[in-house]
């Protein structure tokens, strides 16, 4: 096609992606930790209670999700993103202005509500649409902007709480979010390439993929729900990332109960989000390489053995194992669902059934926080979690081999758009 000397455009969509994920998860979710601790000391709330607010905000986008998966495609895209990531910067920035726990619920509910526009909706519809060929690789490479963003924000928001206070930390870190997303969204990010006279790349007139399928193929949302395969999927984003996100939030709190400093703390955060960086990316190449079975059974056995070796991560080479097997564990809530989503369904309706989806992941991240903060409150140990995690994620790995061998039998009944 043309462009052949040129960049292909989607990649200046993997470009806007990457900093809707530095903001969207490395700011929104992944500073949660360092913020929520330096909450803790200033405020004296206890964990439970202040964890109900990153639970109302997860409901908040639970339900958002599928209507926003419609919006994204029905209406303007570039006008329902920025005004998404307009108020979302406005409510995280808001959060400097509590004082009260109920503050923190009601501006956790509008930024969960808006917060969809900065979560990984987007940046999976965009890569989807705009890549056949090296979609995994793509994908990849946008999820790496949340590590980037929790590597480079956990320090900093450390060292303004240090410095300053948790409140300056929550502004700061806001205005980033805003000057890093609200121009991509204005001026680069398109839905299709049809929108720019291109197909996805690997979709060409000479053929540069061996299938023939069209480029839009699959289950409406409607057809999937009929199935098994959708619901157990659901079930295993439920249970595989709220056991994710439940030891990546405690990371600096649990140091801190381990014996090391808050700034220790940070800095484990610090080198697992830039981690994140390169193993995004390796688990985008081992989709495209080897398959989604393969990369599910790398990530899930490795996120077992990280859990071993934070409960023991006292000496700091078990630390660094942690650090290293978590780090290589964790894509699988971010880049996997991503792609396995479209493995299994296809593109025909895949913001919608992306949206529902995330209610099933949002539902776990939703109830994360409270449960190990109130396990804490009630024993003082949070041992005992990490202990039963590791039964969780065998579990979520042996679903998962069962609903991947039913791929062949839906991809029989996937059919283009109606005519």
């Amino acid at each position: 096609m043309e462009q052949k000397d040129k960049i292909f455009y989607g990649w200046w969509i993997v470009v806007a992606c990457f900093f809707f994920m530095f903001s969207g998860l490395g700011i929104l979710i992944n500073t949660y930790g360092v913020l929520f601790a330096g909450i803790l000391v200033d405020t004296g709330f206890d964990r439970g209670p202040l964890g109900l607010y990153f639970t109302l905000m997860s409901l908040a986008l639970m339900v958002a999700f599928p209507f926003m998966g419609k919006a994204f495609v029905k209406y303007n895209t570039q006008v329902v993103l920025t005004i998404c990531l307009v108020v979302s910067g406005l409510s995280f920035m808001a959060f400097s202005q509590c004082s009260e726990l109920w503050h923190f619920y009601v501006v956790a509910i509008i930024l969960g509500i808006f917060g969809t526009g900065s979560s990984t909706l987007p940046a999976s519809l965009f890569c989807t649409n705009w890549f056949v060929e090296k979609r995994g690789l793509a994908i990849g490479v946008a999820m790496t902007g949340s590590g980037v963003g929790g590597m480079i924000c956990n320090p900093l928001a450390q060292w303004v709480i240090s410095n300053y206070s948790w409140q300056t930390a929550f502004i700061v870190l806001g205005i980033i979010f805003l000057v890093t997303t609200v121009p991509f969204a204005l001026f680069v990010v398109k839905l299709h390439p049809s929108m720019k006279g291109l197909r996805p790349l690997g979709e060409t007139d000479e053929g540069a993929v061996a299938s023939t399928a069209p480029a839009v193929m699959g289950l409406t949302n409607v057809e999937a729900m009929k199935t098994p395969v959708f619901w157990l999927l659901g079930f295993v984003l439920l249970f595989g990332n709220g056991i994710q996100v439940a030891v990546q939030n405690n990371i600096p709190v649990f140091m801190q109960d381990l014996g090391h400093s808050a700034a220790f703390g940070a800095t484990v955060m610090s080198f697992y989000m830039g981690l994140l960086v390169l193993t995004k990316m390796l688990l985008g190449s081992i989709l495209d390489k080897f398959g989604p079975k393969v990369a599910i059974t790398f990530c899930l056995v490795l996120f077992m053995i990280a859990c071993v070796a934070f409960i023991n991560a006292k000496p700091l080479i078990i630390v660094a194992l942690f650090t290293l097997t978590f780090a290589l564990a964790v894509p699988y809530t971010t880049v996997y669902p991503s792609y396995v989503i479209s493995h299994l369904f296809g593109n025909l309706d895949y913001g919608t059934i992306y949206g529902f989806m995330n209610i099933f992941m949002t539902l776990g991240l939703a109830f994360a926080m409270p449960i190990t903060g109130a396990f804490f409150d009630a024993t003082g140990t949070m041992v005992p979690i990490w202990y039963a995690f590791i039964g969780v994620a065998a579990v979520v790995l042996a679903v998962y081999w069962v609903l991947l061998a039913r791929q062949p039998q839906l991809k029989e009944k996937w059919h283009g758009p109606a005519a």
